[in-house]
């Protein structure tokens, strides 16, 4: 009930602020999350390709792939309830549309394997200061991160997202930074 509430609460916020200031916030994520990403190494990241409201991540798909990364975004099964990491080599000829309206790697991309995943990137409707997030109550981060013991996992968010307490499951699995438009927040487990 609870959870329900704050992801519907955290999801209105979001879906109100105006797209310009969307873009704005977004970008100055991307430009805290890029010089992470090249001080801490990650060659191999997975990200999430934004719909709706979301952090826009367009730009960091774009700055990842200049950087020369091996960057994956997740094709999602919904057949087999599972998402699965497709290697995108180029942003403009390697994306087709989901039937659930998200872009995603075309079936020509190449499965990449999750081991090898040294970062990946999740979205989510609110995250508080211990890592955990909401999603959109499907699970498909959830089963897929306990599949990935040794990749660092940040999470994507507007600062109106960021909230006191997500009331986590059992079975949610925390990242240990979550970046916004004013900075990036080291969480506490």
């Amino acid at each position: 009930m609870e959870r329900e509430r704050v992801r519907a609460e955290v999801l209105r916020k979001r879906d109100g602020l105006a797209p310009e200031t969307r873009t704005v916030f977004s970008r100055q994520i991307v430009d805290t999350v890029m010089p992470w990403t090249q001080n801490g190494g990650f060659d191999a990241v997975m990200l999430y390709l934004s719909m709706r409201s979301e952090v826009e991540t367009d730009g960091l798909l774009e700055g990842l792939l200049h950087a020369g990364k091996q960057v994956c975004a997740p094709v999602v099964d919904t057949e087999q309830n599972c998402m699965i990491p497709r290697r995108i080599r180029n942003e403009k000829t390697d994306l087709v549309r989901h039937p659930y309206g998200m872009l995603e790697p075309s079936p020509a991309c190449p499965i990449f394997p999750i081991m090898q995943l040294q970062l990946i990137v999740v979205p989510g409707i609110a995250f508080d200061l211990k890592g955990y997030r909401l999603g959109y109550g499907k699970g498909f981060y959830d089963r897929f991160l306990v599949d990935c013991p040794n990749a660092v996992l940040i999470g994507l968010a507007y600062q109106i997202q960021v909230v006191e307490d997500t009331f986590p499951e059992a079975w949610d699995v925390p990242v240990q930074h979550i970046f916004t438009e004013t900075g990036r927040i080291d969480v506490f487990s």
